[in-house]
């Protein structure tokens, strides 16, 4: 099996390679270093290479971290079927996609969605294509025809115009709209058994960290760029308080679309991160300095023995959310945002509908299409998406389980409860 080594990035940037430090490094099933691969790695991270109709931004480290395990599915299969780096042509890529959609080359023995397969191909189109433009193997010729994009909008009145753009031969057709078993959602009571099963194996601060998502709906590499000062201060949530205020405003900077937005944090977990800040995390600021000779400026920091203050990275909020048992099934950061949205939505929703006098189920569907709309585009802000289509996938899981109203009752209540499963 092929392995991804992720290499200790303050020790690569303290010897003077920052601008490689968080590139993991691959290694085949043999344990040999996949020099040309590696290199490949490297050259995405620092923008030295582009994949086509990129748009030239270097990649994250969390996106770095998929490339890696993307490749590193492909060395697997092409040690399974005898392809090398210097011998793989376009046929090869297109019989690595076909056993994909089969479920030949899958790990549940299922097909994989076309969406994915189309990730994975293109990275290693990029891949082989780079090989040969920097003569590290023969030429690499890739199939094209042109197609047709429509003009789209992205929100905030700005409409990508209408163009040709060439596209692969045999890539294949995505299915439009939302992942259905994406809203295959958790009951909030195994949401809870899971946070319990975070505080007690990985510690309060991870626990904090991953109820972030659960609480704003923010993307783990925001939660990763958050720092201690855009927290917001004692005084602005005692004022909050003061006033029976349910949430309370603060900025985020770095996020995904590169355009900061203002989001809503529960009052009460705002709070408790406060108080959070103002003692355990001093604490473990200190002694990570003591030990590193330096201050940490991101928010989450660990308490873990040993690391203390070290930043608490993307790669680690995921792993709380796919290692640590017992979890809901399938659990990830973005379904950690789906049910944020979902059940969001739905506790506004019964909220609405208990003035009336009345339950979600008693108001009807179309009540629920359009004040569910009301409620989406309120929230479109504050889950960072720029186009309307993606936050108004959530409509539909919505008219189709008004029936869990009961469980969405109190979503942030629950959540700051006493950390019972």
């Amino acid at each position: 099996m092929a392995t991804v080594f992720r290499p200790d990035s303050e020790r690569l940037t303290d010897l003077g390679y920052e601008s490689v430090s968080h590139v993991p490094v691959l290694f085949d099933s043999e344990g040999r270093y996949c020099r040309e691969y590696n290199r490949y790695l490297r050259e995405r991270a620092t923008v030295r290479w582009t994949p086509e109709n990129s748009r030239g931004h270097a990649p994250s480290e969390s996106t770095m971290l998929s490339i890696a395990h993307w490749l590193t599915n492909w060395i697997e299969w092409c040690e399974q079927t005898g392809v090398t780096f210097e011998s793989a042509t376009y046929d090869d890529v297109l019989r690595y996609q076909k056993d994909q959609q089969r479920g030949d080359w899958s790990s549940t023995g299922k097909p994989i969605a076309g969406s994915t397969i189309n990730t994975r191909a293109d990275e290693i189109v990029s891949c082989l294509t780079w090989g040969a433009t920097n003569e590290l193997r023969g030429a690499f010729v890739v199939r094209r025809i042109s197609a047709s994009v429509p003009a789209r909008s992205i929100g905030g009145g700005v409409t990508l115009p209408a163009r040709t753009v060439l596209r692969r031969v045999g890539r294949l057709k995505e299915t439009g709209g939302a992942d259905p078993d994406a809203f295959n959602l958790p009951t909030p009571k195994e949401v809870k058994a899971w946070l319990h099963a975070v505080r007690e194996r990985r510690g309060r601060a991870k626990y904090l960290c991953c109820r972030f998502i659960l609480e704003c709906g923010p993307r783990r590499g925001e939660v990763e760029a958050l720092t201690v000062r855009q927290w917001p201060e004692r005084a602005a949530i005692d004022e909050a308080l003061a006033k029976d205020a349910v949430f309370v405003p603060m900025k985020l900077w770095v996020t995904k679309g590169k355009r900061p937005r203002t989001i809503k944090v529960p009052v009460g977990y705002a709070d408790e991160v406060r108080q959070w800040i103002d003692t355990a995390r001093t604490t473990m600021v200190f002694r990570g300095q003591r030990r590193t000779g330096k201050r940490p400026d991101g928010l989450f920091v660990s308490d873990s023995p040993g690391f203390e203050g070290t930043p608490i990275r993307a790669q680690t909020i995921y792993d709380c959310f796919h290692e640590v048992e017992p979890r809901p099934a399938k659990w990830a950061p973005h379904k950690g945002r789906h049910a944020f949205a979902c059940f969001f939505v739905l506790h506004a929703l019964e909220m609405e509908a208990r003035a009336e006098r009345s339950t979600v189920k008693g108001m009807g569907v179309d009540w629920v299409t359009n004040r569910g709309e009301w409620w989406l585009k309120t929230l479109q802000r504050q889950f960072g998406h720029t186009n309307p289509q993606t936050t108004e996938i959530y409509l539909h899981w919505l008219v189709s389980a008004v029936q869990l109203t009961d469980l969405a009752n109190g979503w942030h209540l629950f959540l700051n409860a006493e950390d019972e499963p």
